[in-house]
């Protein structure tokens, strides 16, 4: 293609609503300048072009013949080119969508309340937030970016292991007071995570505890298990960042300090790009993942990984 030929833009849009107006004050007006920096801008464009472009006598304006066939191809320029520019003003949503899918309890209990943070730093971005728990494929599933949890390193796609899951042992305030041993969690209901049935026998094993009771009563996501437990129906195992405002408030509390990290970790999935564009990831999806992992830092092991 061959370099363009232009002259000073501001200089055209001054011709053109000049000559549109037979009237360098009009023409000032509309543009919000003065009558001299029309003037001024006329005289540029008609030494850039080193032709008249106006006749001026007695305070009446016209145009050369030159500048009538100028301004036949300026207008319908300036015409394709705001035609262009609104075009694209107008579906900002729809260039600019990030389309999120993240676990369910993970999105009610944690990231919407946060999500309003997202988005006074990236006001042009539409969030469009949904749910799953589901593998996935990025090929079938139109998402830019997926949160799950895993005991295995999901494949297929992009991975960055945003944290491991440290799980606390809470209750209510009320049912704390009857816990004063590890012991005394058989004489309690323990609130299982029903698609993680394998969490308590492994927490017993590690803080050392035989476990006898019976008394179960499961729950599907941790957001349920979380209100279960702030209702006074038992004893869970949560993720911490999960239950922070209920340990704040004090609706939670933890009867006896044990340490847990459980089999499973939280992973940023997004599609696999090709070697040659892995720098190429679209901003909209970088801007989220660093500010995913800027909430996550408390939370983060030195050892988890940013791959």
């Amino acid at each position: 293609m061959n370099q363009l030929t232009l002259p000073p833009l501001n200089a055209l849009r001054a011709f053109e609503s000049a000559a549109r107006h037979l009237s360098f004050t009009r023409a000032g007006n509309e543009l919000f300048v003065t009558h001299g920096a029309i003037s001024k801008q006329i005289k540029t464009l008609e030494s850039y072009l080193d032709v008249s472009l106006f006749t001026r006598q007695h305070r009446q304006l016209s145009l050369t013949p030159e500048g009538e066939r100028y301004l036949r191809h300026i207008s319908s320029a300036l015409q394709s080119i705001s035609q262009a520019t609104e075009e694209l003003r107008s579906q900002p949503a729809i260039a600019q969508a990030l389309s999120i899918n993240v676990l369910p309890s993970l999105t009610i209990n944690w990231l919407i309340p946060r999500l309003e943070e997202f988005k006074a730093r990236h006001p042009h971005l539409y969030v469009d937030l949904s749910i799953g728990d589901f593998q996935v494929d990025f090929k079938r599933d139109k998402y830019d970016v997926a949160i799950r949890s895993a005991t295995v390193r999901p494949t297929h796609c992009h991975v960055l292991k945003l944290m491991d899951e440290d799980l606390c042992l809470v209750c209510a305030p009320q049912l704390a007071e009857q816990i004063d041993s590890l012991q005394a969690i058989n004489r309690q209901t323990l609130l299982k995570h029903t698609t993680r049935p394998e969490l308590w026998p492994l927490w017993a094993e590690k803080v050392g505890l035989k476990l006898t009771t019976d008394k179960m009563l499961g729950m599907e996501h941790f957001y349920m298990l979380s209100q279960a437990a702030v209702s006074g129906m038992g004893l869970a195992l949560i993720p911490r960042f999960f239950i922070e405002k209920e340990l704040a408030e004090g609706s939670l509390v933890i009867p006896l300090a044990t340490q847990f990290t459980s089999p499973y970790a939280y992973y940023v999935l997004t599609p696999n790009l090709p070697p040659s564009k892995q720098s190429e990831r679209p901003l909209k999806v970088q801007a989220f993942i660093d500010w995913l992992l800027e909430i996550f830092a408390p939370y983060r092991h030195q050892s988890d990984d940013l791959s």
